[in-house]
């Protein structure tokens, strides 16, 4: 019995090691792949009916000799992140395509370990071109296109991004869709703001603005910059962004934040803006004045319950005496229920106060 539990103990250990080995080849194999394109963005503006001529410089940056595919794609919309998405063949046309447009002047290389080359990337942009920005993409891969079609093959590719704006009556109109924090009350001043900006118009557009937050006074307390890595929202698409703001402070009451965003080509810019209000409530300070709120409330009710009692006992005793001593004590009792309730409302005043305008 105990041979034999050896014996499968034995062939499951040797069963591991040969599942670790084979899941490791290809892990090294793909891990020596990589290709190098530059320049990795061409942005341009151009006429109908013009030609543009690039060079694309192709690097094989693994240890082994490659052959390499080229082809291009359109571009027709970008995650929220920044990635861009490429359609796919037969999908519906959106009116800003440029792979029709490109021509390479070939389209395979096969380079040597570390070894570089060059090739021409030519833009014909037709007589009826229609005014706005158009994307596309041109693509390293290694394998062929139609093998990546039918998915019939993995590999490793990478892709530059080719926008050319033609010229024309192109339409530049964007808007903020939405404009808002993460939570309306926060316990610190760490505030994460979110805007979801929406492309309108037929040409990219970059929203870049002030993003400024003010207390309740009116005064500023800080001034960002939105979008300072000046991405883009392609046209037809909408994309959100993220920004945070942490103050020097604990801060506390009610802020207001305005985003205010400008777009558009040198002269004739266009503003969008958009306001947010939300509100800093340290625990620090919140915590201790309900504690405090609480207590001198709790006291007032025990107050009230005392001068009734005494007022119910006096009204049961017949000697004018007691009644008389009675009358006393109930007017003490009087004068310590006008004291707690004015106290209790006042610290309810000031916590309102403090609420609002601190």
């Amino acid at each position: 019995m105990e041979a034999r539990i050896y014996h499968r103990f034995l062939f499951l250990l040797a069963l591991s090691a040969l599942f670790f080995i084979v899941s490791t080849i290809p892990v090294f194999a793909q891990g020596g792949a990589g290709i190098g394109i530059r320049p990795a963005l061409i942005e341009n503006v151009a006429e109908p009916g013009t030609t543009q001529t690039h060079e694309i410089t192709i690097t094989n940056l693994s240890p082994v000799s490659q052959v390499y595919y080229l082809f291009t794609k359109d571009i027709i919309n970008v995650t929220d992140g920044g990635t861009p998405v490429f359609a796919e063949e037969g999908a519906e046309k959106t009116g800003f395509e440029l792979s029709d447009w490109l021509t390479i002047s070939t389209d395979k290389v096969e380079l040597g370990p570390g070894e570089e080359t060059q090739v021409t990337l030519t833009i014909d942009i037709p007589e009826n071109a229609t005014p706005g920005s158009h994307f596309g993409s041109m693509f390293v891969s290694m394998q062929p296109p139609k093998l990546r079609s039918i998915g019939a093959a993995v590999g490793y590719d990478v892709a530059n991004i080719i926008s050319i704006r033609i010229a024309g009556d192109a339409v530049e109109k964007a808007q903020i869709r939405e404009f808002a924090t993460g939570n309306y009350i926060y316990g610190d001043s760490v505030i994460d703001f979110r805007a979801r900006i929406e492309n309108k118009g037929t040409v990219l557009v970059r929203p870049v603005g002030p993003l400024e937050i003010n207390n309740m006074f009116g005064k500023r307390v800080a001034m960002l910059t939105f979008n300072e890595s000046k991405a883009g929202i392609y046209p037809g698409t909408d994309r959100e962004f993220e920004i945070t703001w942490e103050g020097d402070g604990p801060g506390f009451g009610r802020y207001e934040a305005i985003l205010s965003l400008v777009y558009g080509a040198e002269g004739y810019q266009s503003t969008i803006s958009s306001t947010v209000s939300f509100w800093i409530l340290p625990r620090s300070i919140v915590v201790p004045s309900l504690v405090t709120l609480a207590v001198i409330l709790l006291l007032s009710y025990i107050a009230v319950r005392l001068y009734i009692r005494r007022q119910i006992r006096g009204a049961s005793v017949g000697s004018r005496r007691i009644i008389r001593q009675q009358r006393r004590g109930s007017g003490m009792s009087a004068t310590l229920l006008v004291l707690v309730v004015l106290l209790s409302v006042t610290a309810l005043f000031l916590l309102i106060l403090l609420v609002l305008f601190a």
